[in-house]
């Protein structure tokens, strides 16, 4: 069964009324009218408790009383809502608008934030920003951003900043944003998020997004990593929508994390509230929940350097960048993979994968052979890569154990021209350290 993939950023007339409200009934706890209450929140609950302890009740006390939580269990779910909380200032929701004509409703986060001056950086997915059915540039006019609070209604100007979309890949589904002297961060709670340090992300990890669903404003949803990383097809041309030729293979991560419409570019969290992803579609078959996707943070956190590095050295709008790369199988997309010339450029590929379970994290780890096809840049056919170190003179830009393919694609991201990259291989029955002659390519 062929499955269908679904962008999660909403389209919007632009003179359209935005107003999405929410109310829950709450009648019965006194049995009054004779109903048990049972549509009532938590909290609610806990007000009335109050009413009984007094103000001083704490919730602490009073999901120990009344709902039966160890201190073990309080400890948890309060980490859980602070991590949250604060994940909640980093969060942005996004308007971008294409020539005054329409509004692409997404998610974003903000990355780097100087309070002092109101500048930020906020990552988001390309296809929020961008449609190529416009005319003239295909990225977005004009973008307006929301902090959490401030994104009830899309048109109130006191309540939004700008930003200018200053980096954009097609190929991997992000864009970076410049926010620059904004009156509204230098006066908010706003805080820059930051990037998960482990590079691999694990089955059943609990994780959460913020994200603007439906463009309702910012909420929070909470599930599990449900597939640690697969390659989606999405297609994010608006003119050539039903076009197998315009279809990308995007490396993500699989979630059961409730997402929407709207979602779009917003971070997905795990429990220290570090990014470990930016979520950016979802399964569309009707009858089908929970198989929402992202693209993790290992390659996210060096392509945000790569996309900030070339602004702020041209100063415009870049959407192609140089990187260091072999030709694999997974950078083509479905159509190419089956073109026979493409088939023999194919350098490295994964060639076998084993799990080995880890008892101490009560975890599966999976290592691949990641294999070299044909003599290329140094290593020579049947090498096996386990290692690559990235320098810059005297100071160590990478340094990674290649237990996956895309460990090797992520971390050549870091490369840049006049880098030494150094792999280590298993050639035979020996381990020989080679430093290879990468040649640059460009990608969009």
């Amino acid at each position: 069964m062929k499955r269908k993939f679904a962008l999660l950023a909403s389209t919007v007339l632009l003179g359209s009324v935005f107003a999405c409200g929410c109310s829950l009934p709450f009648s019965g706890t006194n049995g009054r009218d004779g109903v048990d209450g049972k549509n009532a929140t938590a909290y609610e609950y806990y007000e009335l408790a109050k009413s009984v302890h007094g103000d001083d009740y704490t919730v602490e006390q009073f999901l120990n009383d009344y709902l039966n939580y160890t201190p073990a269990e309080l400890e948890e779910a309060f980490s859980l809502q602070a991590s949250v909380n604060r994940s909640l200032r980093s969060a942005v929701s996004v308007a971008a608008q294409f020539n005054n004509v329409y509004t692409s409703l997404g998610s974003g986060v903000i990355v780097d934030l100087d309070k002092e001056k109101g500048d930020a950086y906020v990552l988001t997915n390309c296809h929020v920003i961008y449609n190529d059915a416009t005319y003239g540039s295909h990225y977005a006019n004009t973008v307006y951003l929301y902090l959490y609070g401030q994104d009830e209604d899309y048109n109130d100007d006191d309540n939004r900043f700008n930003a200018t979309v200053v980096g954009a890949s097609i190929t991997y589904d992000v864009a970076l944003l410049k926010v620059t002297g904004s009156e509204l961060l230098k006066n908010s709670a706003a805080e820059a998020a930051t990037f998960a340090r482990e590079e691999d992300i694990y089955l059943g990890e609990e994780v959460y997004t913020i994200g603007n669903a439906e463009g309702c404003g910012m909420s929070a949803t909470r599930g599990f990593v449900t597939k640690d990383r697969e390659y989606v097809p999405l297609n994010i041309s608006t003119r050539y929508e039903n076009s197998d030729g315009y279809v990308n293979y995007y490396s993500v991560l699989r979630t059961d994390a409730a997402i929407n419409e709207g979602n779009s570019g917003g971070a997905l969290f795990n429990r220290a509230g570090k990014i470990v992803g930016l979520i950016n579609s979802k399964t569309a078959e009707n009858g089908i929940e929970g198989m929402g996707y992202a693209i993790p943070a290992s390659a996210v956190k060096r392509l945000y350097p790569l996309m900030r590095e070339s602004y702020e050295k041209n100063g415009s709008l870049n959407t192609r960048f140089d990187r260091a790369h072999f030709v694999v199988e997974n950078d083509f997309s479905k159509a190419e993979k089956e073109n026979e010339y493409v088939k023999s450029k194919i350098e490295v590929k994964s060639t076998g994968s084993s799990s080995t379970w880890d008892s101490e994290n009560n975890r599966f780890v999976i290592n691949e052979k990641i294999s070299v096809v044909r003599d290329c840049n140094g290593l020579k056919a049947g090498d096996l890569i386990t290692h690559v170190k990235i320098t810059d003179g005297s100071a160590v830009v990478e340094d990674m154990d290649v237990t996956r393919l895309y460990r090797l694609q992520d971390t050549l991201l870091s490369a840049r021209q006049g880098n030494a990259i150094i792999f280590t291989v298993q050639r035979g029955d020996a381990t020989e350290n080679v430093t290879a002659n990468m040649a640059f390519s460009q990608f969009d």
